[in-house]
């Protein structure tokens, strides 16, 4: 409620300060990078400075960090109800409300000096039914959030539209057997395209989270599959129509399968819901990756994965967009980040998704929990970072790499991969050199702990 003074005769009414003007995260400082710290201080980078030079760039642009913003995030979950209370939510489905999130995300991207974030659309306005009122709430939103860019100097990396939490979804948007749907889903995405543009986000992300089968008795896979494909190809022509430069990101359902497994436990769970996860059309970034070339659609996406085999396999086949990471992945696990950033420098870019940090605040946290948990992994890939640049700069894994595959660098062995061979050829050379001896050793043992010497002496790096 308005308070009032009366400096005169007159009353002069005091308004209450803006919620444009509110520090969310006031008391807490900007977290700065401060290699000295003591093991208590968690109000400071470790390893992560943005401005230093690693491997040649700085190390923001090795890193690439992004914020998630999450509208629903308030500490509920299957078994309890919300145990959050922030300042800016009012736990209603407004405009306002909407946008008091948006700001208390920028703010938090200033407090841990991020400069990029993203969102899905359903994050950013309130769901309605009517078009004109829809289109009012994204010309306002925009303008909103063109503001806020220009004041926190922080970008948007990648809009995505949900697909998945509007009940007509339920059987898929991209595949649902409901005409209707898919060409909900088309304009859903038309307009999220052109809110994108509008605010320069460097990537545009899909998300098929609900795309798959229960059972073929009642399902046309194959026309599905079909359908799949006609609305990512839509949405790329889209993008090209709009003269949008973007890179457009696709996510396999397999992003969300390590909170699956987190949450529920139990072995015999984790083999139900592997099983499950099959009946998706992208259950994994090989079944997405052998989709996108099927229907020729390889040259306008890149895919988006978790740390650990699928960002290798996505690099091999020069496909990886981006990793998504979560506090349901094990921030102590320095062996496969290590290896994560490995790929990403020896491929000598990062990828145009950079990292995106998904964390959801636990249930009994408060706001100085929500920015540790944002330091927490951001130390984590940067110490990774500094492990990795040291490990190819040494060469220890390069030089073990071509001794142990020496035999393909000469004589027949180098035609192989280079020239066409025969099978007569192989059989020949076979006859004439059959092999003696035993079979040399790939040193496993040897490189593992060189490897883990590595990680154990991060602190001296």
């Amino acid at each position: 409620m308005a308070t009032y003074t009366q400096p005169t005769a007159k009353r002069q009414k005091v308004r209450e300060p803006r919620a444009d003007n509110v520090d969310y995260f006031q008391g807490i400082d900007k977290i700065e990078y401060n290699n000295m710290a003591s093991p208590s201080e968690s109000s400071s980078y470790r390893y992560y400075n943005s401005s230093e030079r690693v491997h040649s760039r700085p190390m923001e642009d090795w890193l690439k960090y992004s914020v998630a913003l999450d509208y629903r995030s308030n500490g509920s979950d299957s078994h309890g109800r919300p145990t959050h209370s922030r300042s800016w939510d009012d736990n209603t489905d407004s405009l306002d409300n909407h946008k008091r999130h948006i700001k208390a995300l920028f703010d938090l991207c200033c407090k841990l000096g991020v400069k990029y974030w993203t969102a899905f659309d359903s994050d950013l306005v309130p769901h309605t039914d009517s078009w004109e009122e829809g289109k009012a709430h994204w010309e306002e939103v925009t303008e909103y959030i063109q503001e806020l860019m220009q004041r926190y100097h922080v970008k948007l990396l990648w809009l995505a539209p949900d697909l998945h939490s509007h009940p007509r979804y339920v059987s898929g948007a991209f595949t649902s057997n409901d005409a209707a749907t898919f060409i909900q889903a088309a304009t859903q995405i038309k307009r999220c395209l052109e809110v994108s543009q509008r605010l320069n986000a460097e990537c545009f992300l899909i998300w098929p989270y609900r795309e798959g089968y229960h059972t073929p008795i009642q399902t046309d896979v194959a026309r599905e599959i079909k359908l799949f494909a006609k609305l990512l190809k839509l949405t790329a022509e889209y993008k090209d129509r709009l003269n949008y430069r973007c890179q457009l990101l696709i996510m396999p359902y397999n992003n969300n399968y390590y909170q699956i497994r987190s949450f529920c436990g139990g072995w015999q769970h984790h083999e139900r819901r592997e099983r499950d996860l099959v009946h998706t059309y992208m259950w994994d970034v090989t079944s997405c990756l052998y989709l996108l070339k099927n229907y020729n659609l390889d040259r306008y996406y890149k895919v988006s994965v978790v740390p650990g085999h699928h960002l290798y396999m996505a690099n091999v086949y020069n496909m990886l967009g981006g990793v998504t990471v979560t506090n349901d992945w094990d921030h102590y696990d320095s062996r496969t980040l290590t290896l994560m950033m490995k790929c990403i420098v020896d491929q000598g870019t990062t990828p145009p998704g950079g990292i995106n940090l998904q964390l959801s605040p636990r249930r009994d946290g408060d706001l100085r929990d929500v920015i540790t948990a944002h330091v927490k992994y951001i130390d984590a890939c940067a110490r990774a970072l500094r492990l990795a640049c040291n490990i190819s700069a040494e060469q220890i894994l390069t030089k073990h790499l071509q001794q142990r595959y020496s035999t393909y660098y000469s004589g027949l062995g180098s035609r192989i991969i280079s020239s066409d061979i025969s099978m007569e050829e192989c059989e020949e050379y076979y006859k004439k050199n059959q092999p003696h001896g035993e079979v040399p050793s790939s040193k496993f043992e040897h490189l593992e702990l060189v490897f883990q010497r590595h990680l154990d002496a991060c602190d001296h790096i």
